[in-house]
């Protein structure tokens, strides 16, 4: 079901949201292969406002990429902004519409949102190249003695629900679609900074336990007869 805006807090939300997600992008781009992205053609599911493309290639430089999201209003932004980005960004959710192959999807923050995670799986399989790969960031949130009052904050702005999923579910369904699943620890970093931790969590330290409880999941489609 299609919508205007993610996020719906304040006047300026999915903006917002973007602000706060650029740092986590920059993470997520230094634990990718080179080699997955550069001079490939690369799905951004979830792209919301299309920024993560754009500090993709700036970095790795891809052949050409989609950016898809159900968030209409902030589509017609990631369009304005494309500039001369190979980038094409469409209002939908569906991939299978595109008619495209990928050789690397990716995903950021988004697998938390998805209810049915096979049919969400089986998709991106069917989009990806025979080899290719998925890398999408996940932290299981389903043991944090905050997920209440991180769920209640989230479907109160969020237009879409948040999902009580564990890393084991994940990687299940991954491997049911024949994946190959590698563990990517997201956040190694000995300094935190917790100045905005009251936005999601109730202590300094249910946030640490969801900064520890991410990854970057890097699932490889197998070859047929392998």
């Amino acid at each position: 079901m299609a919508y205007d805006n993610w996020w719906q807090k304040g006047i300026n939300g999915d903006q917002e949201m973007e602000d706060s997600h650029k740092e986590a992008w920059e993470n997520v781009i230094s634990l990718l292969n080179p080699n997955d992205v550069e001079n490939k053609q690369i799905l951004d599911f979830g792209c919301n406002q299309g920024g993560f493309l754009r500090v993709l290639y700036d970095q790795l430089p891809y052949q050409s990429a989609y950016g898809i999201d159900l968030a209409k209003k902030a589509i017609a932004v990631a369009n304005e902004r494309v500039g001369d980005y190979p980038i094409t960004y469409r209002a939908t959710g569906d991939a299978l519409a595109l008619e495209q192959s990928f050789d690397t999807v990716i995903s950021t923050s988004v697998l938390y949102l998805i209810e049915d995670l096979a049919a969400h799986f089986q998709m991106i399989a069917q989009v990806l190249k025979e080899e290719g790969t998925y890398y999408a960031s996940f932290a299981d949130q389903s043991q944090n003695p905050s997920f209440d009052y991180m769920e209640a904050q989230i479907n109160q702005y969020g237009a879409t629900k948040m999902q009580n999923k564990t890393l084991t579910e994940v990687v299940n369904q991954l491997l049911a679609q024949d994946f190959s699943v590698e563990l990517i620890k997201e956040y190694t970093d000995s300094i935190y900074d917790v100045t905005n931790y009251q936005e999601f969590y109730r202590s300094v330290d249910d946030y640490i336990l969801s900064l520890d409880s991410s990854y970057l999941i890097k699932a490889k489609k197998r070859r047929k007869g392998k």
